[in-house]
């Protein structure tokens, strides 16, 4: 029988690569940390630059406050970061990052560089190089304007089967990959966000962009196009529920508190036959103006939808804002699921308003029309065409008036410098 080993450390930069394979575990990744330490920075423009889908290189550019060179040793060290200082400052967090690691899992895993400038410094900018550790390897002077270009080459090159795995499902990949930057552009006003593309052959071509809108709605006609809005009403919901005592909430109000402690605001189509989508494929979901999954409040959602037109799923974005004290971000890897600390209550709450804003709408069309096991009359017809239908009526909203005003200020943030 073979002695057995002896327990001893794991070599340093065997642990390095271990982690960082965790915290970026794919393209879609490398997108997010990278766009989330732009906005981090307080950027109004930010360009996002793939070559071969991101398979040779990925480059975000950005015009936010630009990098302090005392920060240049501590950039890309693990655990390194201005955001947190203590476990506690997670109650009160405003920004996306916070744990320091997506940086320097890069240095690990590609060729990693940035170039960085501050307002004071321009046009003389500094270009950072780093090892794989993440230590500072040496700094150039280039030329340069206010901000921050993160370049990203190679993807994985020293991980041959997540680079191989990677290469074979690029496809799927660049999907997962769009469907989170049109997340970010929709979500995000008063900045003007484009994301280009460049074959092995071929010159760069611009996949969409947004202009700086002041408004979600017009952010959403950038990347979607005005048809999508033409079936959409507003979505602006309060969840009223009795906190319960675990959460720490308090109901006792502040002045200028609002009287929930839950908003929900943003967009979603009309009820109404043909005004829905064949598939739940432009589904966004957002925590306090962060990207997140929350499959629970998803169901609901399309539960309450599909209960007045079965046959298709809504277009939704959704927007839900709390205090940070009600919500946990620090769940997994990436952020992106959320646990919530009052989500029974608070998905009640959201069936209920939901049904009463599709009750409240004010154009009608037949329930009959709706279900798919009997034909329905021709959506041109009038309900006035089948009185013994009339008590089968339900409403839906054809106004999407003031659709601009009451999104400016869902994404307040005091988001701070990267």
């Amino acid at each position: 029988m073979a002695a057995m080993a002896a327990i001893k450390a794991i070599e340093a930069n065997t642990v390095h690569r271990i982690q960082s394979g965790q915290v970026i575990v794919d393209l879609c990744s490398v997108v997010k940390e990278l766009v989330e330490n732009s906005l981090d920075a307080n950027a109004t423009a930010i360009d996002v630059r793939f070559k071969n889908q991101g398979l040779e290189s990925i480059e975000v550019h950005d015009n936010g406050s630009g990098i302090s060179p005392d920060n240049y040793e501590g950039l890309a060290l693990k655990h390194h970061t201005s955001k947190l200082a203590t476990f506690s400052d997670l109650n009160t967090l405003s920004t996306f990052g916070f744990r320091g690691e997506a940086l320097s899992s890069l240095c690990a895993l590609s060729h990693f560089s940035v170039v960085t400038c501050l307002a004071s410094d321009t046009p003389r900018a500094t270009k950072l190089d780093f090892e794989p550790s993440g230590r500072l390897k040496g700094t150039t002077v280039v030329a340069g304007q206010k901000g921050t270009v993160v370049m990203v080459n190679s993807l994985f090159h020293n991980l041959p089967v997540r680079r191989r795995e990677l290469e074979r499902n690029i496809k799927r990949e660049w999907n997962k990959v769009i469907t989170l930057l049109n997340q970010y552009a929709c979500i995000q006003t008063g900045l003007k966000f484009t994301i280009s593309q460049q074959p092995n052959k071929g010159k760069r071509m611009v996949l969409f962009s947004t202009k700086g809108n002041t408004t979600v709605r017009d952010n959403i006609i950038n990347v979607f196009g005005a048809k999508t809005t033409a079936v959409m009403t507003r979505l602006d919901v309060e969840l009223q529920f009795e906190p319960s005592a675990e959460s720490g909430f308090t109901s006792a109000k502040q002045p200028n508190q609002s009287a929930s402690p839950v908003q929900v605001k943003g967009f979603v189509s009309r009820p109404a036959h043909g005004e829905g989508r064949q598939t739940p494929d432009r589904q966004m979901f957002f925590v306090n103006g962060r990207p997140c999954i929350l499959p629970q409040f998803a169901k609901v959602f399309n539960d309450v939808y599909r209960s007045y037109n079965s046959s298709q799923s809504p277009f939704i974005l959704a927007n839900i804002q709390l205090d940070t004290h009600l919500y946990d971000v620090n769940v997994s890897p990436d952020k992106r699921t959320i646990l919530m600390h009052e989500q029974n209550r608070m998905l009640d709450s959201l069936r209920e308003a939901l049904t009463s804003l599709f009750e409240s709408q004010d154009y009608s069309i037949p329930l009959s029309y709706m279900t798919p096991s009997k034909p329905g009359p021709s959506v041109a017809s009038s309900p006035q065409s089948y009185p013994d239908k009339q008590s089968q009526l339900r409403r839906v909203t054809s106004d999407t008036s003031n659709d601009d005003e009451f999104l400016q200020k869902h994404n307040t943030e005091n988001l701070g410098p990267s």
